[in-house]
């Protein structure tokens, strides 16, 4: 019986949850301020929600892979649900307690961070089991999907204020669980796992342990990541110190965010023609090259040309590393290879947030791009050294061996 293409699906649900991502995410500061919360606190409790998410994910990944009745599709509901659930009690809640509050912000952007590496083991699933799908048009959707949340979003907080961000990210995560749950691909087979093996999947560094090169290599890049994310941080002090305006920041980050949108497109034709392993390491220089060049330029003109990086940078990274991760780990490991590639992202993110604000009112933005552009090229050093052509290199899948 011929399958389903679950391409459309598949990009709804992408396109779907950046919308509550930029909603619950993006506008965060406009919620938590207004709560009562200074920009401090802001930055610990959204600092404390992503390190529970890096913390869960292998766990979450792990409950996946190992337990026949569990999917990918399963646990995403799982997370939607909880977030609308949370958005209502801050919609409805009679208390007003700045604390409560918070924690329960906390805890749905920790979910929403929880949930980023299992939305590209969804699409890998469909590949998995042998559903027609583009996967770049699908991810690219997402990045639609944040495009016209982030300017629509943005004209209806100015008209309703801060209490419209629950709102918004609830009904956004309502039409999420309605597109999960129509989601035709469904996991297919047994996952049959020695008792032995299943105990050893619940250890996190058993599972680095058994990849150790691309456990190396996530270390790697997360490094590179790392200048990724001062950049779009802190891209307000970078645009001011050459002169520009928040509307400049505004432009330079569409030219990025359409330069990426492009690769996603064409990423499919990418694969026929380039090794999966050669596009990682050549995406890593793209990042020095940003981050080298978002220090050397002086002028506004040459900060908007310099976004063409993002194309071969971030473009290829993101859906490469979920190809790499797919192709690379064992049948049993599929869920948490997304998941430590997921990590990567998110730790560089924690890290990068909390230490670039520290190095640009100390030494400020020159200082901090220069420790970025180092930090990218002992990243890519490391990516060099440690990627695996993975139509060569697989670690055999054993059932007294699956981590």
């Amino acid at each position: 019986m011929k399958k389903k293409n679950v391409t459309l699906y598949y990009g709804l649900i992408m396109a779907t949850y950046s919308i509550g991502f930029v909603t619950l995410s993006a506008f965060s500061s406009l919620y938590l301020l207004d709560l009562g919360l200074s920009n401090g606190a802001v930055g610990i409790l959204l600092a404390v929600a992503a390190m529970v998410s890096v913390l869960l994910q292998p766990s979450v990944g792990s409950i996946i892979d190992k337990n026949p009745k569990a999917s990918t599709k399963q646990m995403l509901l799982v997370m939607s649900i909880l977030i609308v659930i949370f958005g209502a009690l801050l919609i409805f809640a009679p208390w007003n307690n700045m604390a409560v509050s918070a924690t329960i912000y906390g805890i749905n952007v920790m979910l929403l961070m929880l949930a980023q590496p299992f939305l590209n083991a969804l699409g890998m699933d469909a590949i998995n089991y042998g559903y027609p799908i583009n996967f770049g048009l699908g991810r690219s959707m997402g990045s639609m999907g944040y495009a016209l949340g982030s300017a629509a979003f943005g004209r209806i907080s100015v008209m309703f204020g801060a209490k419209s961000v629950p709102v918004a990210f609830s009904i956004a995560f309502c039409v999420l669980c309605l597109l999960l749950y129509i989601y035709p691909v469904t996991r297919e087979g047994k996952v049959e796992i020695h008792e032995k093996a299943q105990k050893k999947s619940e250890n996190p560094f058993l599972f680095l342990a058994k990849y150790k090169r691309m456990a190396i290599m996530l270390i790697g890049v997360m490094l590179v990541y790392f200048s990724h994310v001062l950049i779009n941080t802190f891209s307000l002090q970078i645009v001011t110190s050459k002169g520009g305006t928040s509307s400049d920041m505004g432009t330079a980050s569409s030219i990025a965010a359409i330069c990426e949108l492009i690769t996603m497109l064409l990423f499919p034709v990418y694969m026929k023609r380039i090794k999966l392993h050669k596009m990682l390491a050549i995406s890593c220089v793209f990042f020095v090259l940003k981050t080298f060049l978002s220090y050397l330029v002086t002028n506004m003109f040459a900060f908007y040309l310099i976004q063409v990086t993002q194309m071969y940078g971030w473009g290829i990274l993101y859906m490469g590393m979920v190809y790499y991760a797919n192709d690379l780990v064992g049948e049993h490991d599929k869920a948490r290879g997304q998941a430590f590639a997921g990590m990567s992202y998110t730790l560089a993110s924690v890290l990068a947030t909390l230490i670039g604000g520290n190095i640009i009112d100390f030494l400020g933005v020159d200082m901090m791009l220069i420790i970025g552009t180092v930090l990218a090229i002992i990243g890519t050093v490391i990516v060099w050294i440690t990627i695996q052509d993975t139509t060569k290199t697989k670690v055999k899948e054993d059932s007294a061996d699956v981590a």
